[in-house]
């Protein structure tokens, strides 16, 4: 068996797969920490994504022998990275490709990460191509209200899962949630729509904290995925195995 660690700015994450089935999931250290302390004789094998601190899985693998793979630029992977920059492509974005291209087949795709950060991962024949990032839902709310004077932070979590439908703001807390949410929407549905005109038969998928809102919100049709990275890790291990 194996077990995917997805360590992302603001959540641990990770999955235990037989093969390419997903047989138990969790987040948090503390979670982890149960998991591999009860299955530890039945994990072959682990991958880690990491863009934070890794120190107390790593620690936690070690003692219990399971050997690890950290992911890189220099890990052996199933496609091709064509990124100029290969060293700071984050690990999220690499496997979401590895994912879309399994999933897709071979297809180009788009896959939008809906995290701390909104990230956009082209992929075509079998290669990450690039894309773009851009500031994630609720840091567009922090940010208003940390380089303002009087704009408030507004907590959107009550909108997280429900269709959003106002578009001009009574009031100040209206117009902040009118001016994110309906920005972030027409960024991606416009986004979506600039690859469309440029690559035909692409495939849209979308994942992430976020990704319940986009789904419900979004004008296009998108296929939802919320542990793509988790599989992206596990397809890596399957293709060195």
């Amino acid at each position: 068996m194996h077990l995917a660690i997805d360590i992302g700015n603001t959540v641990l994450k990770f999955a235990l797969f037989d093969g390419e089935q997903i047989t138990d999931k969790g987040s948090g250290i503390e979670a982890l920490s149960v998991l591999v302390a009860r299955d530890s004789v039945r994990i072959t094998r682990a991958i880690m994504a990491s863009v934070a601190d890794s120190v107390a899985a790593i620690t936690l693998l070690r003692k219990f022998n399971i050997p690890l793979t950290i992911l890189s630029h220099q890990t052996k992977l199933p496609i091709r990275n064509l990124y100029q920059t290969p060293e700071t492509l984050g690990s999220d974005r690499l496997t979401l490709a590895v994912a879309a291209d399994r999933i897709f087949q071979g297809s180009p795709a788009l896959v939008i990460g809906a995290g701390t950060c909104i990230t956009y991962n082209f992929i075509d024949q079998s290669a990450f191509i690039g894309g773009a990032i851009s500031p994630g839902i609720t840091m567009r709310f922090q940010a208003l209200n940390h380089y303002t004077a009087r704009l408030p932070y507004i907590d959107w979590t009550a909108y997280q899962d429900s269709d959003y439908d106002t578009f001009i703001g009574a009031n100040s807390k209206d117009s902040i949630l009118s001016g994110v949410l309906n920005g972030v929407l027409q960024e991606i549905d416009g986004t979506i729509e600039q690859y469309r005109l440029r690559y035909s038969g692409l495939r849209i998928a979308v994942t992430g904290g976020d990704m319940g809102f986009l789904v419900k919100n979004l004008k296009n049709d998108i296929f939802a995925r919320p542990d793509m990275v988790l599989e992206g890790l596990n397809f890596i291990l399957l293709h060195d195995a």
